[in-house]
């Protein structure tokens, strides 16, 4: 009588497949008999072969009765079972953590020649199904359902033949093998062959290019898996699915998402490399089986499916609730509608409002100090559209749209110097303060990319230090240029107008973190009210701020010549004192709400911990931030930042993500036609290059050809071209063609078929 247990593989050498399918079934295997030459389960039984499978002796015994020749087939999943069927030569191939794993479980070679192809067993404590997860590059797993032909049944392939290697108790799953099946999928399929992967690759369906920042996305979350510790091995598998996913969806070249996650991948490896365990390098040819099962997993996803997918993700089709906004309180409205009285894109000209509302709050009020400092209102505001397409018209609708006291005052930066001189001059080695408030205004960027590109110029970095509030100034060493403008002793916002395909003068300097200082603003009004625009709604007005020096316009109630006849103003209020320390005693500090002050926090949290999330948005809490204080100020407020102001200052900064990814993907996509342009020409130049080389070759070729044919009269057509070095005796036979053509020489046959090239007299 059979005493059943745990799993464990007899040795059945030497025995019949009827003895040996007794002895796995004493050993604890559901067994199943097969057709000589077949591997499915069912082609004895039929179907409800998973039911059928038996350790009945007698039902074993009466299925080999029918046939001797049958087969065996192991239920790997009904007998708690679940094997990894290696379909690599070497277990070398593999990861050293899954190829350790292997080495520990129960062996089955199912290949002469192959050192470790075949089936490695181990026990099924999870009740595992069929997929690979992980291990699927390398082979197939066979869990619940799954079964696996086991000696002595012949191989049916040349090569092949079932042999227990190791045989015994079959162990516990290693945890490096329990973490490969963590990620199976039971929708995985086998990987591509080589010829197939090519053709995954090279297919121009595949290598479209209408979203190529989207590899960045794919990229990132790889080297962000293995900072964090996961398996180097597990996560180039998902951000291979997931780059070729979308290079089926049209969004990048598959080819170019290869060569990118190759990279990637190989710099994960290494003493410092966290994922990769102990290993310094990849497994021959890890890289390559990884994207065959990739590229395997979605080559027959419905590209238009992946294009939804990607626009819903798309940060430059994001939906943003712009009625909701502009509905939400009776200041925007009017707003709005004054946009739309003047012809004038609405956000566009609201951009350019929140940077004159800004103007008008002293410098003293200031954010309270959720990280680091005090944090400053300035604001820089982007208008985008083409050239003469609302920019321009924008900002001048919003100096009728909104009423301040003082008037703001607007200039023209110059340069980082000249920043400067908006606010202070030099008299001698005197400071002289003229105003702590300015408006900038650049029409066009392409000004301030002339700007910028001057010898020793310091626009940018003065920018990015002025959005923080922090210190104006030069370390000059003569006394008469030394300028100093402190921290939140001054007010300045800026506006900026910018032709999408002009606005490499801002995203170049992502790195510095100019452009993630700027809120973007479209100039289009695609919902407005079609037919006669609407009647003019009055200008928001806005009284002044009832605390804190703010001066503007830079005059009061004396005028003087200075020694260098520039004009000098003395003031009858509170000296400016730009160059002094500013007292965080006398700082209007905003209050802010809690939701706001928990959002901050959760962001600081992810900086500290090293949690990154989109470079051009590495400023948009704070940004978010300056836009609910402008529009508490609208709101004709001083004292706190709401949650309702932090909630539509939300949907603002949405849809300045929105119109900014807009014009990034603009630029990508002029790019892409500049470089596509460039490498035609190249490709051009390249083919007349070569054949301009060719042709000179030719020439040679036939001018030694004639030499030689002239001197000796007649010559085989052998000689002549052993006469002629390397470099162009391939091209001899063209040579000869082309001089007998032209009637220089002619050629006769000689005995035993051999040719001569015969000098013509006459040519």
């Amino acid at each position: 009588m059979f005493r059943f247990r745990a799993p464990s593989v007899p040795d059945v050498e030497g025995l019949s497949t009827s003895q040996a399918a007794l002895a796995y079934a004493k050993a604890g295997w559901f067994v199943l008999p097969v057709q000589p030459g077949q591997k499915h389960p069912g082609s004895v039984v039929g179907n409800g072969w998973p039911q059928q499978s038996s350790r009945d002796p007698e039902q074993i015994a009466a299925w080999w009765a029918q046939n001797p020749d049958y087969g065996i087939a192991l239920h790997a999943g009904r007998s708690g079972a679940v094997v990894f069927d290696l379909d690599k030569a070497s277990l070398s191939e593999l990861p050293a953590d899954m190829a350790d794993g292997l080495r520990q479980g129960v062996c089955q070679l199912s290949r002469r020649d192959d050192p470790d192809r075949g089936h490695y067993l181990f026990l099924n404590d999870s009740d595992h199904g069929n997929g690979a997860g992980a291990f699927a590059p390398f082979g197939e797993v066979r869990g619940r359902n799954g079964v696996i032909i086991v000696a002595p049944t012949p191989h049916a392939k040349d090569g092949g033949e079932y042999r227990w290697r190791r045989t015994g108790e079959l162990p516990a799953l290693p945890e490096a093998l329990r973490r490969c099946l963590s990620a199976a999928s039971s929708k995985e399929v086998p990987a591509l062959t080589d010829a197939e992967l090519q053709a995954f690759l090279t297919d121009p369906a595949h290598n479209l290019s209408k979203r190529p920042g989207r590899l960045t996305g794919p990229r990132s979350w790889f080297v962000d898996q293995v900072v964090s510790g996961a398996s180097v091995h597990t996560s180039i598998l998902e951000a291979l699915c997931w780059a070729f996913r979308e290079s089926v969806g049209g969004a990048y070249p598959a080819v170019d998402a290869l060569a990118a996650l190759q990279e990637d991948f190989h710099n994960a490896f290494g003493s410092d490399a966290r994922g990769a365990g102990d290993r310094q390098s990849p497994a021959p040819n890890e890289f390559y089986n990884a994207a065959a099962w990739a590229a395997a997993q979605v080559k027959d996803a419905d590209p238009e499916q992946i294009r939804q997918r990607m626009d819903r993700d798309d940060p430059a089709k994001a939906e943003v609730d712009e009625d909701a906004f502009w509905t939400a309180r009776p200041e925007l409205a009017q707003l709005r509608n004054f946009a739309r009285s003047r012809r004038v894109g609405p956000w566009s000209m609201f951009g350019a409002v929140l940077a004159r509302a800004v103007a008008v709050i002293p410098p003293s009020v200031v954010l309270p100090d959720l990280r680091g400092s005090y944090g400053s209102l300035n604001l820089f505001v982007a208008l985008v559209a083409p050239s003469g397409k609302g920019k321009g018209t924008s900002e001048a609708a919003s100096e009728d749209a909104v009423q301040t006291d003082p008037e703001v005052h607007s200039a023209t930066p110059g340069s980082g110097e000249g920043i400067l001189k908006e606010y202070a001059f030099k008299r001698k080695s005197e400071q002289v303060d003229v105003r702590n408030s300015v408006l900038f205004t650049v029409s066009e960027i392409d000004s301030l990319a002339a700007l910028k590109s001057r010898s020793g110029s310091t626009l940018m970095p003065e920018l990015r230090k002025a959005w923080m509030g922090e210190q104006l100034g030069f370390g000059y060493a003569a006394d008469d240029k030394k300028f100093a403008i402190k921290r939140h002793r001054y007010r300045m916002t800026m506006v900026v107008g910018v032709q999408p395909g002009r606005s490499v003068t801002l995203f170049e300097d992502a790195d510095g973190g100019t452009p993630q200082r700027f809120l973007f603003f479209p100039t289009t009004d695609p919902d407005r009210p079609k037919g006669r625009r609407p009647p003019n709604p009055g200008s928001v007005k806005l009284s002044r701020w009832p605390d804190g020096v703010l001066v503007t316009e830079g005059r009061d109630t004396e005028k003087t010549d200075g020694d260098n006849g520039e004009t000098v103003f003395s003031f009858g209020m509170e000296p400016l004192r730009l160059a002094e320390r500013a007292d965080p005693e006398g700082f209007h500090v905003l209050q802010v709400a809690q939701v706001i002050e928990d959002a901050i926090d959760a962001e600081t949290e992810a900086d500290l911990d090293g949690t990154y999330g989109d470079d051009l948005d590495s400023h948009g809490k704070m940004a978010r931030l300056k836009v609910a204080a402008a529009l508490m100020w609208l709101n004709g407020r001083t004292d706190e930042i709401t949650e309702e102001d932090w909630e539509l200052a939300g949907i603002v900064k949405a849809m300045s993500d929105r119109t900014r990814a807009q014009t990034v993907g603009a630029l990508s996509e002029i790019a892409r036609r500049t470089n596509e342009a460039r490498a035609k020409a190249e490709a051009h130049r390249e083919v007349v290059r070569e054949e301009n080389a060719d042709n000179g070759r030719l020439e040679r070729a036939m001018n030694l050809v004639r030499k030689h044919v002239q001197e000796a009269e007649r010559i085989t057509r052998k000689k002549s071209r052993e006469k002629l070095n390397y470099s162009i005796r391939e091209l001899h036979a063209e040579a000869v063609s082309r001089l007998e053509a032209a009637g220089v020489i002619h050629v006769e046959q000689a005995e035993k078929g051999s040719e001569v090239l015969v000098w013509n007299t006459a040519g």
